[in-house]
C-alpha cells in the first residue's frame, strides 16, 4: 500500500514539472513576462534615465522591461498598440483613457505618477515684446500677442492647449500654429522672425550657441498665476490590465520612478550622461545640466497629482474622471 502512494506521488510530481511555466510555476522556476516601458524624446527620457534598463521581480515573477525613446508626435500610437508602461502628457493619456471607455481603443490606461510640472516659456527672435517680469498681469503680458502668429510645440498636447487657454483667459486672439521642436530650433539658429511656446532644455542650448532670441515668460509661472494651480505637464501610464494583474510590479515600478527623479535633481550631470547614451534620445548631457534650474521636475504619484491634473484638464476641455487616477 505505502509503495503504491509513493508511486502515485512521483507521478503527481511528474505531471506538475511538465505543466507550462504560464500556468504553474513547477520546480522552482520563475515565471517572465516581457514589458514595453516608452518615453518621448527629451527631458523626459532624462527624468527616467537613473532607472532606464533595469527589471523588476516580484512575487508573480521577473518582469523583462524594454525600454524605448520615440517621438512626441507618435506617443499616441503607443497606446493605441498597448504599450505596457508609456510617459506622456497628461492630456493624451486622459484621451486614451476616455476613448477606451466608450470602445474606441481597445486598451485603457491610468495615471501612475506625474513628474514634469513645467519646461515650457514664451520666447521671441521679435523686437516689441514685454518679459512677464516687466508687465503688471498675466492679462498685460499675454494681451500683448493679440492678433498675432504664435508658433507652438505639441499643439494638441500640453503646449498648445495651455496656450490656448492663457490667451482665451485674456481675451487675447492669437493664431496659433503647430510646429515640431526641430524646425523651431532651426528658425532661431538662422534669425527667423519667430515668436513661440518652447521647451527646455532646447532653449538653454541654443542660448549657450551663441543665438540671439529673448525668452519672455515661463509657461507654468503664468498658469500658476492665473489659476492658482500647479502645471502638470507629463507623467507614467500604466495599461489598466497590466496593474489589475500584477499590482506589486506597478508599485516597484512607481517606486523605483520616484527615485530616479530624486537621481535627477541630486545629480543631473550624471543622469545627463546617461540620458545622451541612450539610442534615440537627443537631450545633450552639457545642456540638460545648464538648464536643470530652469525646468521643474518632481514626483507626485497618482493620488497626490489629481487636483492639479483634474484642474488643468478641465481648463483645455478634456474629461478626468477619477477613474483616469491609479487608486
Amino acid at each position: 500500500m505505502k509503495a503504491k502512494k509513493l508511486r502515485f506521488a512521483i507521478i503527481v510530481a511528474a505531471i506538475a514539472c511538465i505543466i507550462p511555466l504560464s500556468l504553474f510555476a513547477a520546480c522552482g522556476e520563475r515565471v517572465t513576462t516581457e514589458y514595453e516601458f516608452v518615453a518621448p524624446d527629451g527631458v523626459t527620457v532624462a527624468i527616467f534615465a537613473d532607472m532606464w534598463d533595469d527589471d523588476f521581480e516580484t512575487k508573480e515573477g521577473i518582469a523583462d522591461m524594454k525600454y524605448s525613446v520615440t517621438a512626441e508626435a507618435n506617443i499616441a500610437a503607443q497606446f493605441t498598440e498597448g504599450k505596457e508602461f508609456i510617459v506622456a502628457p497628461v492630456n493624451v493619456g486622459a484621451n486614451m483613457h476616455n476613448a477606451a471607455k466608450t470602445g474606441k481603443n481597445q486598451h485603457d490606461y491610468k495615471l501612475m505618477n506625474v513628474t514634469s510640472w513645467g519646461v515650457l516659456y514664451f520666447v521671441t527672435t521679435e523686437e516689441g515684446f514685454t518679459t512677464y517680469d516687466q508687465c503688471a498681469s498675466p492679462t498685460e503680458f499675454l494681451s500683448q500677442f493679440d492678433g498675432k502668429t504664435v508658433e507652438t510645440i505639441g499643439l494638441a498636447a500640453i503646449p498648445g492647449k495651455s496656450a490656448e487657454y492663457l490667451f482665451d483667459q485674456a481675451g487675447a486672439n492669437v493664431t496659433l500654429n503647430g510646429s515640431d521642436a526641430s524646425t523651431i530650433q532651426a528658425e532661431i539658429a538662422r534669425g527667423d522672425a519667430v515668436t513661440a511656446v518652447f521647451a527646455e532644455p532646447a532653449i538653454t542650448a541654443l542660448k549657450n550657441s551663441g543665438n540671439e532670441f529673448e525668452v519672455l515668460g515661463s509657461v507654468s509661472k503664468i498658469y500658476k498665476d492665473v489659476t492658482d494651480n500647479d502645471f502638470p505637464m507629463a507623467g507614467l501610464f500604466v495599461r489598466s490590465d497590466v496593474y489589475d494583474k500584477n499590482p506589486a510590479l506597478v508599485a516597484k515600478v512607481n517606486e523605483r520612478a520616484n527615485e530616479s527623479v530624486t537621481a535627477f535633481l541630486n545629480d543631473v550631470a550624471t543622469v545627463g550622461a546617461k540620458a545622451e547614451s541612450i539610442e534615440g534620445c537627443s537631450v545633450k548631457a552639457a545642456a540638460l545640466q545648464a538648464a536643470a534650474p530652469n525646468m521643474t521636475v518632481m514626483y507626485r504619484n497618482s493620488a497626490d497629482s489629481k487636483a492639479a491634473v483634474k484642474a488643468l484638464l478641465g481648463n483645455i476641455g478634456v474629461q478626468a474622471a477619477d477613474d483616469l487616477f491609479l487608486g
